[in-house]
């Protein structure tokens, strides 16, 4: 279950609509373009939403080209970034202004971006949270109770000291099986912060399938093909990451 209800109000002014959670929406606060890891384009993107109600944040990365790109086709999206730190934790990052995400990316990102590892940099979440008090900004842990590395809770020793400093957790992502969406739910309630929501996806795919799951319109047989898709997309999705890494090497 998406917690609509409990989305701050940071995002408010974004909301292309007069009547905010009801009807056709696509409401996405996580989803990547070829900027980085994704195959979808932000071309797509802008046809995807344009006949329709919409909250839209491209969070590529420690990339901003694809964030950039839809705002300058005329798609209003939430300037954002998914920060990722030097032993693998991330952070999604809003802005209100496009030209806050340019200058931050400017200063605090690109001269410490990993070039070896797309999803990482050479700085600490502590970093981050520090030169992030000089904007205007709203911050939400991703994936909390995700799979892997991805899983913040089993992974990183600090996570509890981390969350009170953040604003939201993300309590939906698609890519996630339904337990740990609930779960994440259950810590952002003991925390009472704000929740985030998204497709997290990579591949067109997952846009569609997290916009009828939204809009209560996704079937079970629909879920099963999904996963199988998102199966075979990791293969793809590790095939950007190697030539990320190998174009390092060159």
């Amino acid at each position: 279950m998406i917690e609509f209800q409990k989305l701050s109000d940071f995002f408010f002014p974004f909301i292309e609509s007069d009547i905010r959670y009801i009807g056709d929406f696509y409401y996405d606060l996580h989803i990547h373009t070829t900027a980085s890891d994704s195959f979808i384009k932000p071309e797509f993107l802008k046809s995807f939403v344009e006949d329709k109600r919409y909250l839209l944040s491209v969070t590529d990365h420690n990339d901003i080209r694809g964030a950039i790109k839809l705002n300058e086709m005329g798609i209003r999206n939430v300037p954002g970034i998914e920060v990722g730190c030097e032993d693998g934790f991330e952070m999604l990052v809003y802005f209100k202004k496009m030209q806050d995400l340019e200058e931050f990316y400017r200063k605090e990102v690109e001269p410490y971006r990993n070039q070896k590892r797309m999803a990482k940099t050479y700085r600490g979440i502590y970093e981050y949270l520090d030169v992030l008090n000089q904007w205007e900004c709203h911050k939400s842990i991703p994936h909390i109770y995700g799979v892997v590395q991805k899983n913040f809770i089993n992974n990183k020793n600090y996570i509890y000291d981390i969350i009170p400093k953040v604003d939201s957790l993300e309590t939906h992502n698609h890519a996630l099986p339904m337990v740990r969406n609930l779960l994440a739910g259950e810590l952002r309630e003991k925390y009472n912060l704000t929740a985030t929501f998204g497709s997290d996806a990579h591949i067109l795919r997952e846009v569609v399938s997290f916009y009828k799951y939204s809009n209560l319109d996704l079937s079970k047989r629909e879920k099963v093909v999904n996963y199988l898709y998102k199966i075979g997309s990791l293969s793809g999705i590790g095939h950007k990451h190697l030539m990320y890494m190998l174009k390092s090497l060159t």
